[in-house]
């Protein structure tokens, strides 16, 4: 084998006994050809002839030693790119890191815009928008699919949800009276926060308002949001039904998972939330007024505002007096007197 191999190479115009000295021409001779003398000895013979037949070809555009000059060029280009992607990504992150700045899904997260519909989710006429908002995992998801799904589902075929990132939008079409009515149904994601929540969703364009609370956990985090909720209608007259339930309200609090093993009744959630609205609003008016142990008609105040607002138990499997709530605006008496 190692006779063939330099036959092949001495065919090829190799001296496998003398190499070629790169310095014999002195400075006459170009930096491409020394480069090609210098890595001849280690080519196998067909790169060589291969050389040979494509050099002459090539000269008169790219001059000579065309073959070396390309791989060159091609090979140093490589190594810049490399070089340049490696130093611009270094120079990305250290800025990223010490400015502040999030990474790109973060900074899409934290836009306002990312909570609202797109514009083709508004292009759609309708004639009202209903709003479900609540803290994380309460159960917001899979009460807005089963509101789109008019057809009644078993429980275990109903969909399986995970936490929202953004939010879902989806129409629902009511007939009452002749008149069809089209409601944009907007799921809103539960880790925003009330604050930010009210901040990108106006409330003078939402007609009704669902509040869910999940029934197997503590009231505390859906009590932020009724909380918000309630003091940010609580100066323009908020609409609430009467005790026959037949004037539309404004705000529903869906007592959601209701068949769990684990849920509590409405009435206890009620209590809670009661306790929990006035532990907050005393909280807020000691921040506001130094500590002066705010009003105190404030508990009276926030015991008749719970009362006006109706509540229901729900579960993806019966949902229907939430729906009434969305579709028409009622509830039904019996909820409303809970």
């Amino acid at each position: 084998m190692a006779a063939v191999w330099k036959q092949e190479r001495a065919d090829a115009g190799v001296d496998n006994n003398h190499p070629p000295n790169n310095a014999e021409n002195g400075n006459a001779r170009l930096f491409q050809t020394a480069v090609r003398e210098s890595i001849t000895p280690y080519l196998p013979p067909p790169v060589i002839r291969a050389m040979r037949e494509i050099d002459p070809r090539l000269e008169a555009f790219v001059g000579p030693e065309a073959s070396t000059s390309i791989f060159g060029s091609l090979l140093l280009a490589w190594i810049l790119y490399q070089l340049l992607s490696n130093i611009s990504k270094t120079i990305f992150s250290t800025s990223s890191l010490g400015s502040g700045k999030k990474n790109t899904a973060i900074q899409e997260d934290d836009r306002d815009k990312d909570i609202l519909p797109s514009d083709a989710e508004t292009s759609r006429p309708f004639d009202g928008t209903v709003l479900l908002c609540g803290p994380s995992l309460g159960g917001k998801t899979s009460l807005f699919y089963r509101l789109l799904q008019r057809q009644q589902q078993q429980p275990q075929q109903c969909m399986a949800t995970v936490r929202s990132i953004k939010s879902n939008t989806g129409f629902i079409e009511t007939v009452e009276n002749n008149n069809a009515t089209v409601l944009r149904i907007l799921d809103t994601p539960g880790h925003w926060g009330p604050q930010k929540l009210l901040r990108a969703v106006p409330l003078e364009e939402v007609q009704r308002l669902v509040v869910v609370v999940d029934s197997t956990q503590p009231v505390a985090p859906a009590a932020d949001y009724l909380y918000a909720v309630l003091k940010s209608t609580i100066r323009k007259n908020i609409n609430t039904s009467d005790s026959s339930g037949s004037n539309p309200c404004f705000v529903l609090i869906a007592c959601h998972k209701s068949n769990h093993a684990k849920a509590k009744n409405a009435k206890r959630i009620k209590l809670q939330l009661r306790s929990e609205l006035i532990r907050l609003s005393k909280l807020m008016m000691n921040k506001g007024s130094g500590n002066d142990g705010g009003n105190d008609d404030d508990d009276d105040d926030w015991e008749e505002i719970l009362n006006n607002v109706p509540l229901c138990s729900s579960s993806v499997a019966d949902l229907e007096a939430v729906r009434e709530f969305c579709e028409t605006g009622r509830v039904p008496s019996a909820t409303k007197k809970r």
